[in-house]
């Protein structure tokens, strides 16, 4: 089942959604899934005595991007891996 509701988007978000998705709808019901699921790992994380606040999350995100590039090889080798912990095997998605 799906409901029909009207978003507006900046012109420069909008514009990019059209030219690279071409399904605008899928596109952020995809995007909002993602997050359904984050929120849902950093509740069962807090569950466990593991709070992970937004700054946390930023704070990796930064040594992340300091980091060298990996090959492309060992990409492949991540997203295999990473995959088996996927349920919809899409890791690489």
């Amino acid at each position: 089942m799906t409901r029909r509701i009207t978003i507006s988007l900046p012109d420069d978000v909008a514009a990019y959604v059209e030219r690279t998705q071409g399904n605008t709808s899928g596109f952020i019901a995809g995007i909002l899934r993602r997050k359904m699921r984050a929120d849902s790992l950093r509740a069962r994380w807090a569950q466990l005595g593991y709070l992970v606040t937004d700054q946390d999350v930023e704070r990796t995100r930064a040594r992340l991007a300091a980091q060298p590039p990996i090959s492309d090889e060992q990409h492949a080798r991540n997203l295999e891996w990473l995959s088996r912990f996927d349920d919809e095997g899409t890791a690489g998605a």
